[in-house]
């Protein structure tokens, strides 16, 4: 047995950097799937929860969020990226043993290749996630496979077809983790992908993001989020459920730092039994709020001007429908809605003295189901 003085990847919690590593190999708490919604401030979670495995199971046919960490053995700072850059591999773990049939993760938010910079004997965290959109599978399940160089450390994948003692060659490599992912399965219509290239410019600013659904069912769940970190609160909106139709808007307000840049994705589940979507229709939009004092401010418009509809309103459009079904009473999902809209139009008036704030959109893509 030696010891690994690089950036060292556990198979198991409680391992230090001695090779080859003792037991089951498959569960890497350093490869870690975190689902639909990213984390905030992944340098520090996940460097502050280093002693947890902090995966969670994926949702098939959406997009996914996966971070990697490791720690620095070695009595110098490690700097993987360009070329050095750690790499990130799925398969399905009936051909995990060939390297040639594995699949590269490489898209970011920012859509820049990955880096892991890591002081002597600290842990490091990946700068920002990488995305997979995995499909639904049966009678087999998903392995990920994760590469992370460290000076004077052989980690590269062999150039084989097949690594005939898959399980050996992970236990030598400090530098080389596996992990069998988690997937729940689809079993409804989905929607995903990135729907807006977010770029905030040189000035930092509150923004109002929101979502904006034309003829999608109601009953249909939908969220949003950006990969990278950074702004405050999270460019992130939990899974809520379409409560109005044929139009229904929420969104979240977070404060952005400058020369922040991220796509921004979107996951759509439909009800179940829907099966034509052809009318839907969702856009992310992006708003710049500006005050009276504004030179803008004659150009802007109101949130109801953009579609947002107040609280009350949305109060009033769901109490009839809701008087409409004897006994039928607000739901939680229904809560959840109005809280978001009451949220995002207390921080756009939040300065009382400017007067009611409107909006310039500064951003805005649309999505027309095919």
């Amino acid at each position: 047995m030696s010891t690994y003085n690089g950036i060292f990847m556990r198979s198991a919690l409680g391992q230090t950097n001695n090779i080859p590593r003792p037991g089951a190999l498959s569960s890497s708490p350093d490869i870690i799937p975190y689902g639909t919604e990213p984390v905030s401030d992944p340098q520090t979670f996940f460097k502050n929860n280093y002693d947890k495995d902090v995966g969670k199971t994926l949702q098939a046919q959406q997009t996914n969020y996966i971070y990697l960490r490791g720690k620095n053995f070695s009595s110098s700072k490690i700097d993987d990226s360009g070329d050095s850059r750690p790499h990130l591999f799925w398969t399905p773990a009936s051909v995990l043993s060939y390297p040639n049939k594995w699949t590269e993760l490489t898209q970011t938010p920012s859509r820049k290749p990955v880096s892991l910079v890591t002081e002597a004997g600290a842990v490091g965290v990946m700068s920002e996630p990488l995305i997979w959109v995995p499909d639904n599978i049966t009678a087999d399940h998903y392995c990920m496979i994760a590469q992370v160089p460290s000076p004077g450390y052989d980690n590269a994948i062999p150039d084989t077809l097949q690594i005939s003692d898959f399980a050996g060659w992970v236990a030598k490599s400090g530098g080389i983790a596996w992990r069998n992912i988690s997937v729940q399965n689809a079993n409804v219509v989905t929607l995903t992908g990135a729907k807006m290239y977010y770029e905030q410019g040189t000035e930092a600013a509150k923004i109002q993001f929101t979502i904006i659904c034309e003829n999608v069912p109601i009953g249909s769940t939908v969220s949003f989020s950006a990969g990278a970190p950074g702004p405050i609160p999270p460019i992130n909106l939990d899974p809520t459920v379409v409560s109005t139709g044929p139009s229904f808007t929420t969104g979240i307000v977070a404060d952005v730092p400058a020369n922040y840049v991220s796509d921004i994705y979107f996951n759509l589940q439909a009800p179940a039994g829907v099966k034509d979507l052809s009318k839907a229709k969702v856009s992310i939009q992006a708003a710049y709020p500006t005050h009276i004092t504004s030179e803008l401010y004659t150009l802007a418009k109101s949130p109801a001007e953009l579609g947002m509809p107040s609280a009350d309103e949305v109060f009033a459009i769901l109490m009839r429908g809701l008087n409409k079904q004897k006994g039928e009473v607000l739901r939680p999902h229904h809560e959840q809605y109005l809280e978001q809209l009451t949220d995002m139009h207390a921080q756009l008036n939040s300065d009382v003295r400017s007067g009611p704030q409107r909006l310039i959109v500064v951003g805005q893509n649309n999505y027309d189901w095919k």
